[in-house]
């Protein structure tokens, strides 16, 4: 019998679990199967469920985690320049793991569950005691910079500073170092690595200490590891006191070490950042509870009875039936089945859903399908990411590689995502915003204050967020008053002086000269250059301070006064514009349009727009709340019209159908990544590698997984030895498509003009070519190699792209073009090659990017990065080529692009 203990003392192998479960998987796969799933689906299910409540339990017997089969980690800050290895102060940051190697490290958080800076340079030590068999071992030592490796207290490896300050990018362009040993994985550019040999029996004390960061290095940890190899063993493995987490320095093992590495990490993290946040949590609570209060004292908003009211269960379509019967709209049929399952797992999620899904989807009972999958949509961690791109464009994220400082914003994507995988509400998300607290440069919510030469940065935060929350439109008060509305100059720059936290002076850079232009303007200049502006709210009409002096914890804050102004249930705005964003995002067009500038502008369901923002303040700001209303209403899943026709356009706008709408850019990306099982294997967005330089002139953005994570990689003189192709190819492709590189503004709704440039860069561009290539990485190939039916394989293919079976007339046509030599597909005996990307690998950085060898080799590299990936062995020539061609014919089907 399979059981899983987990001691409450110590967290399991790899986890981080706190509290003592115990459970018989038994149980839960006799459930599963009188549910009638597979047993394949059985496993699977199982897998999934092991690793996401424990992370990286590892099932052995009745054994459980002790303190002998774990790494224990500790961070310290602030240490002596001249003495890195005194640990009088004690660590800041504790926690255990399997294994002696990282290339991440949990981030540090400040109270509220904010992103904070950890000291530069900061000290990792890392403890465990480990059994050898008697003999003598090879000891190896990899860092990039000063480290030490101790056993039983004694220096056994003492690897010296070796990183230095660089300014010029003139140096020679040094050669990669080999690998230790044949096979092995080499170690990465700007890393060194030390080998010992050093004899070793019983049970010995292992300890690693490295300095990480340095006074003008950027604190980056690298690829810092301990290996080890035994008597008469080829291979060094990764240090650990568990055999069983040890793993050979190769390097398809340490990218599955990397995959489960990050995911331990992610829950450190989320475990570290909610205790902080709890801090918070007495505060919050009672904002909501009176914001409650606030709106039961209000008169209710009546949902109309209709006619069909037995149908019409939920609100929104009793609300919207009204208006269909004021204006004599029938409200166009509900979609299929399939339809919807496409578009609300593109809407929530940002993906195509996947074979599984439309399995277990299709699996489930028809009664209430539809609302199990909303649940398990809401609940997905993907929905984090969806959101992301959403409000970075919105609040204008501008982080660049390069040059970070210069007019730009940190990255406070990272906020961003989660605030939204823990479901922040929404108050508290807009508050934290507008604080600008923790790291300019690390993810914290300070990198959208970020905003260097320009004259008045706290202006041009105040036109965002006024836009963001308020759909106030201020953008023309920047430099007079405005006059296409009411809103003064004074008015911005007095929210300005709040969020600066006191009186700022106006530049003569932000006024308008009117004297001597020779006719009357079109405009008024209301302040003079030098006119002092004091922190004040400056519109009444939307909120009033009166109210708030309860609720503030440091009243003498003015940001704290405009951060409690702009949030609070009073100010019924703030909600009003957060449904509308909600319901634009997933019925296509607001109830008030346009969604950031309300000037002049009126609901076209005002009671239903109350009635949302009512339903988010009295459930404590959720918008999950509010999207699962929106997502079960017969209102959002009524079909799109095909006819172009005015009564298409009618139904549209008064919600009597669907709205047709395209894929966004980051849609498009991740979902053909998703379909093809591919990674993206970018290249880590970064132009000094080495990290010699500070975070304030070079970012360090990581190795992106989905869209969100890509920025702008622009240098300043566009050196080709600074470029990262394989990243700019997928920049190419979401530009095509509307992303934006650069966001210098802020925008609520992105130009999606579709341009001849879309179809043709997916047609004919490299990340076109990666994803119908059918390389051993690829899903297809492995669908391809199963023992199915050609109509099998077909339906298979159609259910991936478009989340429908083929047509008869599509079936026929495909089947027919790959009928040819489909028994004989398979070529016997073959083995899958999985191209491991080490072209990627070079010296190239910042502190060599003016030599002539570095731009030959990043040439080499661009001309390899457009290749398609490598071609699968274990499929026919032939047939694999014409299964190429479907899939370029699936990929470039308009269809695909189209939320249904």
């Amino acid at each position: 019998m399979l059981r899983l203990d987990i001691d409450e003392r110590r967290p399991p192998r790899n986890g981080s679990c706190e509290c003592r479960h115990s459970f018989r998987p038994r149980h839960l796969v006799e459930c599963w199967l009188r549910l009638g799933r597979k047993p394949t689906e059985v496993s699977e299910m199982l897998r999934l469920f092991i690793f996401s409540c424990f992370s990286f339990a590892v099932i052995a017997g009745a054994a459980h985690a002790s303190a002998d089969v774990l790494v224990d980690v500790e961070i310290h800050e602030d240490m002596p320049n001249d003495a890195p290895w005194t640990f009088a102060r004690g660590p800041t940051t504790k926690y255990a793991q399997a294994a002696f190697a990282w290339n991440a490290l949990p981030k540090k958080y400040l109270r509220g569950g904010i992103i904070g800076d950890r000291s530069n340079p900061f000290t990792l030590r890392a403890t465990a005691r480990i059994n050898f068999p008697t003999g003598e071992y090879d000891l190896l030592l990899r860092s990039k910079d000063l480290a030490r490796l101790l056993v039983d207290g004694e220096v056994v490896i003492e690897q010296p500073k070796r990183l230095s300050k660089n300014a010029d990018g003139h140096e020679v362009t040094p050669n990669l170092l080999p690998a230790v040993r044949p096979n092995h994985r080499p170690p990465p550019p700007g890393h060194q690595e030390f080998t010992l040999k050093h004899p070793l029996g019983g049970t010995h004390e292992i300890v690693l200490e490295a300095v990480v960061g340095g006074k003008g290095l950027r604190a980056d940890l690298g690829d810092l590891c301990v290996a080890v190899a035994g008597p008469n063993e080829e291979l060094f493995r990764i240090l650990s006191p568990d055999r069983l987490e040890s793993f050979p320095l190769t390097d398809e093992a340490w990218a599955a070490w990397s995959g489960r590495a990050n995911a331990h990490v992610h829950q450190l993290d989320t475990e570290h950042r909610r205790k902080a946040a709890s801090a918070d949590d007495e505060y919050w609570q009672k904002r909501h509870q009176q914001a409650r209060h606030h709106y039961e004292d209000q008169p209710h908003v009546v949902v109309p009875a209709v006619e069909s009211q037995d149908q019409l269960a939920n609100p929104i379509d009793r609300f919207v039936a009204v208006r269909l019967e004021e204006k004599s709209l029938r409200a166009a049929p509900l979609g299929s089945d399939m339809e919807f399952l496409r578009r609300v797992t593109l809407d929530t999620v940002g993906v195509v859903p996947t074979l599984s899904e439309i399995e277990r989807f299709t699996t489930d009972p028809p009664s209430d399908r539809r609302e199990q999958l909303i649940d398990r949509l809401l609940g997905d961690p993907r929905w984090a990411d969806h959101w992301v791109s959403y409000w970075q464009d919105v609040f204008a994220e501008n982080p660049n590689i390069l040059k970070a400082s210069l007019n730009n914003t940190g990255p406070f994507r990272w906020w961003i995502y989660e605030s939204f995988f823990d479901n922040k509400p929404m108050d508290r998300f807009a508050t934290d915003l507008i604080l600008m607290q923790g790291s300019k440069y690390s993810g914290g919510p300070a990198g959208f204050g970020m905003a260097t030469q320009n004259d008045v940065p706290e202006a041009n935060k105040a036109l965002i967020l006024s836009k963001a929350f308020l759909a106030a439109n201020l953008y023309c008060a920047r430099c007079h008053d405005s006059p296409t509305n009411d809103y003064t100059q004074k008015q911005l720059f007095s929210m300005a002086a709040m969020l600066r936290r006191e009186a700022l002076a106006l530049p003569q850079t932000s006024t308008v000269e009117l004297e001597g232009v020779g006719r009357e303007p079109l405009i008024q200049v209301s302040l003079k250059p030098g006119m002092q502006i004091l922190p004040h709210w400056p519109l009444d009409e939307l909120g009033s301070d009166e109210l708030l002096a309860g609720v503030l914890r440091n009243a003498s804050d003015p940001r704290e006064w405009l951060a409690a102004i702009v949030t609070a249930p009073s100010n019924e705005r703030f909600a009003n514009v957060t449904v509308n964003r909600i319901w634009h995002r997933y019925a296509g067009r607001g109830l008030v349009d346009p969604i950031d500038d309300w000037h002049d502008a009126t609901p076209s369901h005002p009671e239903l727009l109350n009635y949302l923002s009512r339903e988010l303040v009295t459930h404590d700001y959720d918008i999950k709340h509010i999207a699962r209303l929106i997502l079960t209403s017969q209102t959002y899943q009524r079909q799109v019209l095909a006819e172009d026709t005015d009564q298409r356009h009618l139904g549209e706008r008064w919600f009597a159908s669907a709205t047709r709408r395209r894929m966004s850019a980051e849609q498009v990306f991740d979902s053909l990544f998703s379909v093809a099982g591919k990674k993206v294997h970018a290249e880590r967005l970064t132009m000094d590698p080495e990290g010699r330089r500070p975070i304030n002139s070079f970012l360090n953005l990581g190795i992106p997984r989905r869209a969100w994570q890509f920025s702008s990689l622009s240098n300043e003189r566009d050196r080709p030895a600074l470029s990262l192709p394989v990243a700019q190819s997928a920049n190419d492709l979401l530009k095509a498509y509307g992303w934006r590189e650069a966001r210098q503004d802020a925008v609520s709704v992105r130009d999606e003009t579709i341009t001849p440039l879309q179809p043709l860069v997916l047609a004919h561009g490299t990340i076109g070519r990666r994803l119908v290539g059918l390389s051993d990485d690829h899903a297809v190939t492995e669908l391809c190699l199963h023992d199915v039916s050609l109509d099998e394989l077909v339906d298979t293919l159609f259910l991936s792209f478009f989340t429908r079976r083929p047509s008869d007339y599509e079936r026929k046509v495909t089947t027919e073009f790959l009928d040819s030599g489909y028994q004989d597909r398979v070529v016997a005996g073959a083995v899958a090659i999985k191209d491991a990307h080490a072209w990627q690998r070079h010296p190239v950085s910042w502190s060599n990017h003016l030599h002539p060898k570095s731009s030959e080799i990043m040439l080499r590299i661009e001309n390899r990065a457009r290749e398609a990936d490598l071609p699968t062995a274990r499929l026919q020539q032939d047939w694999r080529e014409r299964m190429e061609d479907i899939l370029w014919a699936l990929v470039n089907n308009p269809e695909f692009m189209f939320i249904p």
